[in-house]
């Protein structure tokens, strides 16, 4: 058990490689990010690229970017041009005025102790701590979806606990305070387990309170 051993710390460049073997340990095949694109992230914002320590051993790795609200407005919206195929060199701006989170990650070993919830909290608590900042926003994967792959993406989204299982990656997001936006078929083609969607969410400004 991590317990009061955590601590969330910024990410450094020695520890990509350890980082991206983290990453693999967590998502499905093609979707980890590797140690360059990790390598590029801390280059571009190494202030959004937050690492959950146990005895000096990344166990959680959370990422975010600033971005223009420009990007948004493509259509179709596609993970690789607003994350720069998730190297944030093209993509990030010092003062943009969009937090994007990008992914949280947790070692299958080190699950079940609520450090996807801490990196998410740090994360938007920070956001809405700097200057600038109008939106918190993110995408997350529709992990049940390949479930009921004849729904279509909104209808699959608004019978999360009713007609179907729940969703746990949506599910923890609207538990930590997140609303869904918008959603995205062909956000991610290569995202399999998703049938390539995405759906957009927002973290409003009480949305890592404790009491909340």
């Amino acid at each position: 058990m991590a317990g009061d051993r955590l601590i969330l710390r910024v990410a450094s460049l020695g520890e990509a490689d350890e980082l991206a073997q983290l990453e693999a340990a967590c998502w499905p095949a093609g979707l980890a990010a590797t140690a360059e694109q990790i390598a590029a992230r801390i280059t571009a914002y190494a202030d959004g690229q937050w690492v959950a320590s146990d005895r000096d051993r990344p166990v959680g790795y959370s990422s975010a970017q600033r971005i223009t609200f420009a990007p948004l407005d493509q259509r179709p919206l596609r993970y690789d041009a607003l994350t720069d195929a998730d190297r944030f060199t093209r993509t990030h701006v010092p003062t943009g005025p969009v937090y994007q989170l990008v992914g949280v990650s947790v070692h299958p070993e080190a699950r079940g102790q609520r450090i996807g919830r801490q990196l998410i909290d740090h994360q938007v608590t920070r956001a809405w701590s700097l200057p600038g900042v109008q939106r918190v926003l993110g995408f997350t994967r529709p992990t049940g979806r390949q479930a009921a792959p004849e729904l279509p993406l909104d209808d699959y989204v608004r019978t999360q606990g009713d007609r179907l299982p729940t969703d746990a990656v949506l599910e923890f997001h609207l538990a930590a305070g997140a609303v869904i936006v918008s959603m995205h078929e062909e956000f991610r083609e290569i995202d399999e387990e998703c049938l390539g969607a995405g759906v957009l969410i927002e973290y409003l400004p009480d949305s890592s309170d404790p009491k909340s």
